[in-house]
């Protein structure tokens, strides 16, 4: 049952553990190739850290992707699920299925200091699969929601390797083809962006899929209102040159440098929806009843169109959330078609108020 790694530290049934007493767990060269020798043995990773530790944005999506567990070990020496605060007797509860007695470390909620207001963006997006396809054009997009205009670096790994080059992305991307290419895009101190580009080939072409987070000010700034007026306008800007499927803008508040922390994170609201021109025809949506119904705006080009709908207006106010404007578009287009199509969980939680899904971005 056993498996030879470096990192591993210990293993139980099913899963193998993996022990850092570091302040940031990142998705370094050693750490994915760990996920990817559990994950091919049939073993889960237990990633154990100390309560200080955060992990990054890229390194969390791979967790979650390989269904791994986060356990923090308090200074007491009581553990929890970094990621849902569940007190655990030990490591291997944190594959039991969660259950309506568990009971929440009060550590977990102790709420951080809101440091920057994160935009968690997430896009899928078509291409041809031929010479002129750039990947990495959605990436600088999303980066325009911040202080930034393009990310700053890319790579396989954490520290990231490259300077950002949409050419030398999409190179790398075409040499791994026909197997999916997955790679960690970054920004930098003044311009925090972090998260991942996968392509992959389909029937229709080359998929391209985004998903991270972008810092777009401190609480309170007008860097923040700008980011919010800016969110339709740059979805629109994605039909400009591809064919996006789908695309989400949330907002929530966090830490500066975009890390993880094992605390109750916001939950995020929604800020604005792109349903590109094949999931308009797909959906077999009514543009007119669209506008008039949700004050969605039609985008794109004049025979294909798109939509864009808002659901915030701004920085978030106790007396208005994104969901209500959300939850009717989603009933609308139905739940399945939705999540389907964004890969997101819209539970019927939403409708008694945001409550915490495992993966949120």
């Amino acid at each position: 049952m056993g498996m030879q790694h470096p990192l591993v530290d210990g293993t139980g049934d099913g899963y193998v553990v993996s022990e850092t007493v570091g302040p940031i767990v990142a998705l370094t060269p050693m750490r994915a190739d760990l996920v990817v020798q559990a994950t091919a043995a049939g073993l889960r990773v237990v990633f154990l850290t100390p309560e200080t530790t955060r992990l990054t944005e890229p390194f969390r999506q791979v967790l979650d992707a390989a269904d791994g567990r986060w356990v923090v070990r308090s200074a007491e020496g009581a553990l929890r699920d970094g990621s849902t605060g569940t007190a655990l007797l030990g490591v291997a509860d944190a594959f039991r299925a969660p259950g309506t007695t568990d009971a929440v470390d009060p550590r977990y909620l102790e709420l951080p200091r809101p440091e920057q207001v994160q935009f968690v963006v997430s896009a899928s997006i078509r291409h041809r699969a031929d010479a002129g396809t750039r990947l990495g054009r959605a990436w600088e997009t999303f980066a325009a929601l911040g202080p930034g205009s393009t990310p700053a670096g890319w790579g396989t790994h954490e520290p990231v390797e490259a300077d950002w080059d949409k050419d030398t992305l999409t190179a790398a991307a075409r040499g791994r083809m026909p197997a999916d290419a997955r790679f960690v895009v970054v920004g930098d101190a003044g311009a925090p962006l972090a998260g991942s580009v996968t392509a992959r080939r389909t029937e229709h072409g080359v998929e391209e899929v985004v998903a991270g987070l972008v810092g777009v000010g401190a609480p309170g700034t007008p860097e923040v209102q700008r980011a919010h007026d800016a969110a339709t306008v740059l979805l629109a800007d994605l039909c400009s040159t591809a064919l996006p499927l789908v695309a989400l803008v949330f907002a929530r508040v966090g830490s500066r440098d975009l890390t993880l922390r094992p605390v109750l994170e916001q939950e995020p609201e929604p800020v604005a929806m792109l349903l590109g021109a094949p999931a308009v025809r797909g959906l077999g949506l009514d543009v007119d009843e669209m506008r008039d119904r949700f004050g969605a705006e039609r985008v794109g080009r004049p025979r294909v169109p798109s939509l864009v709908l808002r659901f915030r207006d701004g920085p978030s106010r106790p007396d208005a959330t994104g969901w209500e404007r959300l939850r009717p578009v989603v009933d609308h287009l139905g739940r399945d078609a939705v999540e389907r199509l964004t890969g997101r969980d819209f539970g019927a939680a939403r409708t008694t108020g945001p409550e915490g899904d495992r993966d949120a971005s």
